[in-house]
């Protein structure tokens, strides 16, 4: 795609995320954006499809037509049924599933696209698209890949590529929100018994002072790294966080998740793997945690 030839983008569904993407890459100069989704219309769609370069369509066919590109936002639950239902149509556009599914689910769903013709790129938004909506910055993966970046950059979008496989975005997506879902819930359970105590602002100041000093690489370490050496300590910590929640009325579920996790932390020999000291790099770290892993039952428990 060109400027003087820009392309014909093809939305499957018109949600949270749909919405705002499509006026934005209507705004930014596409020459079309077909949209479809599942009746009814109401009025926020209306309104969002009220735009001289978006075209609502009655068919996923209509919308598929002559489209260089195709953004599937519809469901977790409907995105492999829509794009079976978008395999005769969709010929040679590219396909970028968006949709949060597992990496299992998004490489079946490039085996459907890849049967009628079409080539299949793995997505992963990172942000909320209602605030940044097309500019919001999603990872890619797939053959496709960097080509879709290319070309749609033009148009502001801040596609990152991660590899030529499909399945990785959402791989990556998955085991960050280990992080980021499992840091909410923390958040949650700590605030929650910092009320109870009269202390949020005393406990928030404390929490910066742990995690703003440092790059996430070196916090990482800090935290996870010596948890290998110190499982045991920490688990006895834990059982003492888990009893003060529980006193104050605490809903407990995440410390006592971490408790256990300690404690199945501690029943591996990682004093032997790094000779009793913490490991001094992610790395390093990354490999002890590889040879005692793979190599040991436990890690199926």
């Amino acid at each position: 795609m060109t400027p003087e030839n820009p392309p014909t983008v093809c939305i499957l569904g018109f949600g949270m995320a749909g919405r705002p993407i499509a006026r934005g890459l209507a705004d930014a100069g596409a020459a079309q954006v077909r949209v479809w989704k599942r009746p009814p219309w109401r009025s926020e769609h209306l309104d969002a499809a009220a735009h001289p370069a978006i075209l609502m369509t009655k068919s996923m066919e209509e919308a598929l037509e002559g489209a260089d590109f195709v953004l599937s936002l519809v469901t977790p639950e409907s995105a492999l049924e829509a794009a079976r239902t978008a395999s005769p149509f969709i010929r040679d556009a590219v396909y970028l599933d968006l949709n949060t599914t597992t990496p299992e689910a998004k490489k079946e769903i490039g085996r459907a696209i890849e049967a009628g013709g079409g080539r299949p790129v793995d997505g992963a938004i990172c942000d909320p698209a209602e605030v940044y909506g097309h500019k919001v910055v999603t990872l890619i993966s797939g053959p496709e890949a960097q080509s879709l970046s290319d070309a749609m950059a033009r148009y502001g979008m801040q596609l990152q590529v991660l590899s030529e496989r499909v399945g990785d975005a959402s791989a990556l997506k998955v085991v960050r929100s280990v992080f980021t879902k499992g840091l909410m819930m923390t958040f949650f359970e700590a605030i929650e018994a910092a009320r109870r105590c009269g202390l949020v602002e005393e406990l928030l100041e404390s929490i910066a002072g742990t995690v703003e000093g440092l790059p996430l690489r070196d916090l990482a370490l800090s935290l996870a790294g010596t948890s290998l050496i110190v499982a045991e300590r920490r688990a006895q910590e834990m059982e003492g966080v888990v009893t003060t929640l529980e006193s104050l009325g605490v809903d407990s579920h995440i410390s006592a998740a971490s408790l256990e996790k300690f404690r199945w932390l501690k029943g591996f020999d990682f004093h032997e793997e790094l000779g009793g000291v913490p490991p001094e790099s992610v790395e390093a770290m990354i490999s002890a945690l590889g040879k005692i892993f793979d190599s040991s039952p436990k890690s199926t428990s």
